[in-house]
């Protein structure tokens, strides 16, 4: 479990340096259109349905570990190609289409990988212990991140495009062999090998009552984030006129957060069960994130953003240990990599069709706003509303998940009204 944690946070920078604000860097600096930025954010999700593969060698084979390392390598060399592509003679109008492209197939690997390695750690780390393992394991990463996030925003701001982003790329691909090769010292349970049909592995999990609802659950809240997700990075570089360091310190600030609240949240949920965290956290997500990103355009301060990375911290320190934990639950402990599968394949699909609606909306937002300096900004706020309500509503879904021991969202929260009045902040 402690091997993991260092895992974590190799694999944290590899993630860091190949998506958010460097990836989009990436493309802005190669001529990409808004369709390509719904694009980029959204094909890691299609990349999900490679997950039932992985599934089936998990369980005809039984070797995890190996399976894992392998796919998580292939994956690596991925964006080795990506680093290089200016120097692969393209012509300029295609570089940003391939690399989307390049980004789905490493998506392909990175979704595969997750999969496997999901149901091994299920059976790693014991059910007492989830909750805070994976609250510290989430805090603890989130802060190495922190550091890579300082690091590569004041190299980009320094270093012209697109050599910075080409190195940054390039520098996260070898980290993350490194990552990968501790698997090789990471403890492997022995698991049962399965020869079922496909079929029957997979038509399972849609069998299962409680896990069908689950994956409702699922396919709302992955479409609803990815209507507005893709276009906040770009917000704040467009619209808000933040610099990569800017960002890179707004990522710190909710990375930093995110250790406390990770590792609270893991407790309380140890404690009261998953379901109320993680309807907790949604709403957070829904009513205070884009809710901040728009008052700090509306009121031109950019110093908001940074208190929406308080409340990120917040909202993702719930939602992330929460919702992987309440998978592992309503999966059963035999046959969970077919259940893991099938939940990122159909969240997958739904989070990719949410970023494929996201740029045709921004567009449509757009001209709303009469003048074209206005209208960039009405359709943000537009986009970030839209995508809020849905968020903040994604509660009504957990209600017929059932959860052993798990208590009613309502009592939760009047066991914390004590501590939280005590400390002299208002309740309401």
């Amino acid at each position: 479990m402690r091997l993991s944690v260092v895992e974590g946070g190799f694999a944290q920078v590899f993630l860091n340096w190949t998506s958010g604000s460097v990836i989009v860097g990436y493309l802005l600096a190669l001529g990409a259109t808004p369709t390509h930025i719904g694009l980029v954010a959204s094909v890691p999700f299609l990349a999900q349905v490679s997950s039932p593969f992985a599934a089936v060698l998990a369980e005809r084979f039984g070797r995890r570990r190996l399976i894992a390392a392998t796919l998580a390598t292939l994956g690596k060399f991925v964006w080795v190609l990506a680093a290089f592509l200016p120097q692969l003679g393209l012509p300029d109008v295609l570089e940003p289409t391939v690399l989307v492209l390049l980004v789905l197939v490493g998506g392909v690997f990175q979704a595969s990988t997750g999969t496997v390695w999901t149901a091994w750690m299920g059976d790693v780390v014991p059910d007492k212990l989830r909750g805070r393992y994976f609250g510290l394991r989430t805090g603890v990463v989130g802060v190495v991140g922190t550091a890579a996030n300082l690091a590569a925003g004041a190299f980009l701001d320094r270093v012209g495009a697109p050599l910075n982003f080409q190195t940054v790329i390039l520098a996260a691909a070898v980290l993350g062999v490194i990552g990968v090769s501790l698997y090789a010292f990471h403890h492997h349970p022995p698991v049962a090998v399965s020869h079922r049909r496909p079929r029957d592995m997979f038509s399972a999990p849609l069998r299962d009552q409680n896990f069908r609802r689950f994956l409702q659950f699922g396919v709302y809240w992955h479409f609803v984030v990815l209507i507005g997700a893709p276009f906040v990075i770009p917000y704040f570089l467009e619209v808000l006129g933040m610099t990569f360091t800017q960002i890179a310190l707004w990522m710190a600030l909710a990375a930093s957060t995110g250790l406390a609240t990770t590792i609270l949240w893991g407790r309380v949920a140890d404690r009261v069960g998953n379901k109320a965290v993680l309807a907790v956290g949604t709403f957070l997500a829904g009513v205070a994130l884009p809710g901040t990103w728009i008052l700090a355009g509306v009121t031109g301060q950019v110093w908001i953003i940074y208190i929406s990375a308080v409340f990120d911290a917040i909202a993702w320190g719930a939602i992330g240990p929460a919702n992987f934990n309440l998978a592992l639950v309503t999966a059963p402990q035999q046959g969970r990599v077919s259940f893991i599968a099938v939940y990122s394949l159909v969240t997958g699909v739904a989070g990719f069709l949410g970023g494929v609606v996201s740029g045709p909306l921004l567009v449509w937002f757009q001209g709303f706003g009469g003048a074209a300096e206005t209208g960039n900004w009405v359709g943000y706020y537009l986009l970030f509303a839209l995508t809020g309500i849905g968020r903040a509503t994604a509660w009504v879904w957990l209600r017929r998940v059932k959860e052993t021991r798990a208590w009613r969202t309502r009592d939760m929260l009047k066991a914390i009204r004590p501590g939280w009045s005590r400390s002299g902040m208002p309740w309401r």
